[in-house]
């Protein structure tokens, strides 16, 4: 059995500034809630990047007189509020058709140099652990690249400067959804505002077969398991300095 590794145990890592980009509306929920509270209780300024709406996760028996896409920024607006969250970012590509292209790249080094944050919290394009979108993994991939070197460097995306977006170091990106975490964060404190801040998203309520919640305890009882912890979010730390 590989022997875990181990970074951090406890409370958020310190920061001014986060920058979370997530593939779907949800997934910052699902993965760093319980984080993201944390840390805006402690002062932490944090910031979403979504860059789907998350179109194709319409319900079968869906009113087609409501906007779909709507209503799940609108239940991402909902759970970032409660959460603390500064604000969001949607970027608005399809659905289940992201790639880790150079224009997307390109996005998301712009709204790095915009936030200028400390820490990047995205998904792990490597993982093997449970099942993988696609999304997950071109966002992943294309948000540590923006990380580093992209958003560090004037000649990357240089035309970005006339628009006052100056280069920006990112210390540190934290990976969710890794099957090699070494960061844990102890959520226990804060694990039914993680599943308030989820039950905003009513429009997924039947996308987990035995409940949302459910799946959600689970989860978090199994990333603090290893480390002595009752409720974690578990990441994978990766230095960028």
């Amino acid at each position: 059995m590989e022997k875990l590794s181990v970074r951090h145990i406890g409370e958020p890592p310190l920061a001014e500034r986060v920058l979370i980009v997530g593939a779907h509306p949800d997934d910052p929920e699902f993965f760093c809630a319980g984080t993201v509270a944390r840390w805006v209780a402690a002062g932490t300024t944090v910031h979403y990047v979504v860059v789907t709406s998350g179109d194709k996760g319409q319900p079968e028996h869906w009113n087609p007189s409501r906007s779909f896409v709507e209503v799940r920024e609108a239940e991402q607006l909902a759970a970032a509020q409660l959460l603390g969250v500064q604000g969001i970012t949607f970027l608005r590509l399809p659905d289940g058709e992201v790639f880790d292209t150079l224009a997307l790249r390109a996005q998301l080094t712009a709204e790095i140099r915009r936030f200028r944050p400390d820490i990047v919290l995205t998904h792990d394009p490597l993982t093997r652990l449970y099942r993988q979108h696609p999304d997950h993994r071109a966002v992943g991939a294309a948000t540590l690249a923006a990380a580093f070197p992209a958003s560090r460097l004037a000649t990357f995306f240089p035309e970005q400067l006339a628009a006052g977006l100056h280069p920006h170091v990112v210390r540190v990106a934290l990976l969710f959804g890794s099957d090699r975490p070494d960061t844990f964060v102890d959520i226990a404190p804060v694990l039914e505002r993680k599943l308030a801040a989820l039950r905003c998203h009513t429009s997924q309520a039947s996308a987990f077969p035995g409940g949302t919640e459910n799946r959600v305890r689970s989860r978090a009882r199994e990333a603090g398991a290893p480390v002595g912890l009752e409720y974690a979010e578990a990441f994978l730390w990766v230095d960028l300095e």
